[in-house]
This record gives structure tokens, sequence and C-alpha cells, in this order.
């Protein structure tokens, strides 16, 4: 029987514990940069924005850190992984590195438009890729085809933007109502990965699974109908999200699947917590699965691209490596033959 050596177990305990930190990390860091901080400017005391605005600048840091740790991490043991498809993992590692290449200049300045859309394009190139690749194996076949729909919601936002700004440069309606369109089909694809995401933590158990499930999705329609709500007199919390919630559809606005897209994002975030939450499953499929769903499917955004590299780099190992992996029952050893 071959034994599992002191150094990969050492491995195995390192890649659980960052891979869990890093989607906790960016579930608290998407709420406070991507919901709390835009919509607090005129809502909280200067003071008050100032501080978040720090702590949201130094969450945004942190996880970026720790994803490039991860990246480069799961970039070194797919290169020595065993079985699957060599051309598919050498495809992905080199891609995953001009990924960090493009995306590290955000650290210090904001991307132009050229390198934001090809960052979005090679993005979803890498999710496309390890969404075919991992979507074979049962354990991770939900974070498969989450992986592929993202993948194509990418690069539907990434034509949706450029025939957009053409419809601009020529003043051509129809033009703009094309990439309305293409908008409103990301946000559906976007939609059904968050529902498969749904569908596949609420099988994993009764309680922390479908219930916990259920219970996020109720409350992200909470969430979305304070936003929404129309009030003389909104609460600061109203306020805040009906700052941050309505835009998060992407541009140009999609046809009627605007509040769809502004329920995908604490719908997203609550599905991502809800998934660490499944003790019974390898932290490298939960953490995946929540890095995919952070994402967004805006992959034009570093840290979504960041995120979704990480999430596809992390399913190919859990599916190729049997140490991040689900584990299989051990068959009892055969009784002998006298």
């Amino acid at each position: 029987m071959e034994t599992e050596s002191p150094g990969s177990r050492t491995t195995i305990g390192w890649a659980g514990s960052a891979l869990v930190l890093t989607a906790a990390v960016a579930i608290v860091a998407k709420i406070a940069g991507v919901i709390v901080a835009p919509g607090s400017r005129g809502v909280l005391s200067g003071k008050v924005v100032n501080v978040v605005e720090t702590a949201s600048g130094a969450l945004a840091y942190t996880l970026i850190a720790l994803l490039v740790a991860l990246v480069c991490a799961a970039s070194f043991e797919l290169a020595r992984a065993r079985g699957g498809s060599t051309l598919a993992r050498g495809g992905v590692v080199a891609i995953s590195g001009l990924i960090v290449a493009l995306a590290s200049p955000a650290v210090v300045e904001r991307l132009g438009t050229l390198p934001s859309l090809a960052l979005a394009v090679i993005t979803s190139l890498v999710a496309m890729i390890a969404g075919g690749v991992v979507i074979r194996t049962p354990a991770t076949r939900a974070i498969g085809g989450i992986l592929t729909l993202l993948a194509i919601c990418g690069l539907l936002r990434v034509v949706a933007w450029e025939t957009s700004a053409v419809s601009f440069d020529r003043a051509s309606h129809r033009l703009h109502e094309v990439a309305r369109g293409f908008t409103t089909a990301a946000v559906g694809l976007q939609a059904v990965a968050a529902l498969l995401a749904a569908a596949w933590i609420g099988t994993r158990s009764k309680v922390r699974g479908r219930v916990l499930a259920n219970l996020a999705i109720v409350l992200a329609f909470g969430i979305t109908w304070l936003a929404a709500r129309s009030s003389d007199s909104p609460s600061s919390l109203e306020a805040i999200l009906r700052a941050t919630l309505p835009s998060a559809a992407g541009l140009p606005s999609p046809y009627l699947l605007g509040s769809i897209g502004a329920f995908l994002v604490p719908a997203s975030l609550l599905l991502a917590c809800v998934a660490l939450l499944q003790p019974a499953e390898s932290p490298a499929v939960v953490a995946s699965l929540a890095l995919a769903l952070l994402s967004h499917g805006a992959f034009d955004v570093p840290l979504h691209a960041l995120l979704v590299t990480a999430s596809a780099q992390w399913a190919m190992l859990a599916m190729s490596d049997q140490r991040f992996g689900v584990q299989q029952p051990m068959s009892p050893p055969s009784a002998p033959i006298v």
C-alpha cells in the first residue's frame, strides 16, 4: 500500500488552509470594496468613509497577494501533476502567468482599456479550458459547468462593451440595442451559474447545504428588495445598497434583467459563504466554487480575473491530483487465500 509522505501532508494542509482563507478574505473584500465603500460616499460621515476606504484598500491588496501566491503554487503543482490532459494543464499554467503579468500593474494604477479587454479575453480562455477539463469528473462537474458559463459570460461582456463603444462613436441606436442584448445574455448566464452553484450546495447536506443555500437566496432577495424599494427617508443601509447594487449588472444596461443583475451580487457572496461551510467536501473543491462565484463573470477587473484563475487552477488540481481532490474510501484488504 502506498503511504502518504509527511511532505505531502504538509502541502495538503497548506493548500487547504490557504484556499479557505483566501476565499474568506475575498468575501470580506468584495463586501467592503463593491458594496460598502462605493455607496458610503455622501451617506456616511467623512471620517467613516475614510476608514471604510482604507480598510477596503488594505483588504484588496491582501487579497491580491494571496491570489498571486495561490496561482503560483497551483502552477507549480499543475506542472508536476499526473493524469488528465498535459496540453490543457500546460496551457492553463502558461496563460495564468500572462494573467498575473497583465493584472499586476493594477496594484499601482488603473488599467487602460486595451489591457483590460485583453485581460478579460485571456482569463475567459483559461476558465473555458479548465471548465471543459474538470466537467468530466463527477466531483468537480458542477465547478466545470460554472467555470464554462462564467467564461462565456466574460466574453459576452467584452463584446457588449466594445459594441457599445462603437455605437457611441457612430451614433448608432441599433448597435447600442445589440450591445444591451449581449449584456442581457451575460447576466442570464451568470444567473444560471449561480443557480447551478445553489443546486450543488443543496445536495451536499440537508442543513448546511439545502437549508443554508435556500436561506442565502431568500436573504439575497431581501437585500435586493431593500435596494429597489422607494422610500422618502431611506436608512443608511438602504442608501448604500441603492447606490451600488443597480450598477452591478454591467454596462450597457441589460433588457429586463437589471434587477437580477443586482440580485446576483449578494447572492454570489452569500452562496460563496455557504460553500465554505460544507465540511464533507475537499477545500480545493469548495474554495474553487466560492472563488468562481466571487469573480462575477467580469474579468476586465483584475481582482476578478485573479479570482477565477485561481479557481480554475485549483479545480483542475482537485480533479487530477488525489491529494487535493475528494478522497475516495479505501477498499478493505482482501482475505488471504489459504
